[in-house]
């Protein structure tokens, strides 16, 4: 077996939806060095633009959380580049308070930014995967969907769905060659993190308490979605990477300081 090339996408057509700074970016440059041509899709244009400039790869804007935004951008991709063999959806934003204190339109939201915009991400890239083959669609979980997330609990409750998604999904497109898979990352150290003071205590303590004394860096998630976006994991579906440096082990995690009250 060649393992090393397994990992090679090279020929393929990989679209990669929220490439801002951090995960999506990352994830971006991560395809793009293994070969394929990574359509990057982000709802901020010029970040879009950005990304494709690094990678070689195409800016395509929308927002995903619109009943059509998504399906646009992905027909352009594949009228474009001819295939879409890939789609990873790295959007997710969340709302820091408990859920005590929470209303209706908060879990409208989070439901929405989290669970709903996946759904329509998997269903408009279903019919381009049939056509290509097959292909690999990966959604960016949540630690946090798997044990308790004191302070962002609809944020947990909304990642535990997509997991619920994800599988489904991988069974009842398995017979099409379809693989569906989740990377749940622990606290990752992204650059509005990094700039944002009232993180930088539970940064710190996060990283003190995982096992591997630090936080994940956006190139630890990126790395997991190349493996389950390539050849190497082409027996794997239905399952949830967990990259969290051990964090998980010692949940629940500390809370950035905003947050606690």
């Amino acid at each position: 077996m060649d393992y090393p090339g397994l990992l090679r996408l090279d020929g393929r057509v990989h679209v990669v939806v929220g490439v801002g700074p951090g995960i999506g970016r990352e994830t971006a440059l991560a395809l793009a060095a293994a070969g394929a041509r990574v359509v990057c899709v982000d709802v901020d244009g010029e970040q879009a633009a950005a990304v494709a400039a690094e990678t070689g790869g195409v800016a395509a804007v929308c927002d995903v959380t619109e009943p059509d935004g998504f399906a646009g951008a992905l027909a352009a991709a594949e009228r474009d580049l001819g295939r879409v063999d890939g789609v990873t959806d790295v959007v997710g934003l969340v709302r820091w308070s408990p859920l005590a204190d929470t209303a209706d339109e908060d879990w409208v939201w989070q439901g929405e930014v989290v669970a709903g915009q996946s759904v329509r991400v998997l269903r408009a890239a279903v019919p381009l995967l049939r056509r290509a083959g097959g292909g690999a669609l990966t959604f960016i979980a949540s630690v946090s969907a798997l044990t308790s997330a004191p302070g962002h609990g609809l944020y947990g409750m909304a990642k535990a769905a997509l997991l619920s998604m994800v599988r489904t999904a991988a069974i009842e497109l398995g017979p099409a060659g379809i693989r569906v898979n989740a990377v749940s990352p622990g606290v990752t150290l992204n650059p509005r993190l990094a700039a944002d003071p009232r993180f930088a205590a539970a940064l710190r303590a996060n990283g003190e308490r995982t096992p591997l004394r630090r936080v994940a860096r956006p190139s630890d998630i990126a790395a997991a979605v190349l493996f389950l976006a390539s050849p190497l994991a082409g027996h794997v579906t239905g399952q949830n990477l967990v990259v969290d440096g051990g964090l998980a082990l010692t949940w629940p995690l500390a809370q950035p300081e905003h947050a606690v009250g």
